[in-house]
């Protein structure tokens, strides 16, 4: 019996069965920001792009993840399917290059430094020592990542 309380869409998710060892992203698509929220990140990030950050679509439970590091915390949003969700991850995307890669699970059991680069590097399970955006950007073209770019400038060439 459904609650009054809750709305159908929160319903709907919370009847999926879910299995006891939780649910994990198989797949991420790293956006690469062509523009960046602070002054600090634009003034470092000396290439093309000035932050990174990942989306991942769960189907299980008809969500969209959310992963940014920011200046003073990392970020996870879930988003439950539908319109609004949607239009969060459009105006996420908009203007900015996407790379959707598999997530590996051959990583050693620990990494230094946490920036947008490294974190997002650790989500995916990638072996990368890039520490500025456009580093990361050719790290996963050139190992597979799928490039998507929806900007209306072509994106940079990987060498």
């Amino acid at each position: 019996m459904r609650s009054a309380a809750l709305p159908n869409c929160v319903c709907s998710v919370l009847m999926r069965e879910i299995p006891a060892f939780g649910i994990e992203a198989a797949r991420w698509t790293v956006v690469f920001h062509r523009k960046s929220k602070h002054l600090f990140f634009r003034l470092i990030a000396l290439g093309h792009f000035k932050h990174v950050s990942a989306l991942a679509w769960i189907p299980e439970l008809g969500q969209w993840w959310v992963y940014d590091v920011g200046f003073r915390r990392t970020s996870l949003k879930v988003l439950v399917d539908g319109p609004g969700a949607q239009a969060i991850v459009a105006a996420i995307i908009k203007g900015n290059a996407t790379v959707t890669i598999d997530v590996k699970d051959d990583l050693p059991w620990m990494r230094l430094g946490m920036f947008c680069t490294t974190a997002v590097s650790h989500l995916i399970g990638i072996r990368c020592s890039a520490l500025r955006p456009d580093a990361l950007f050719r790290h996963l073209v050139a190992n597979g990542g799928v490039l998507r770019d929806d900007a209306s400038r072509p994106a940079p060439a990987s060498p």
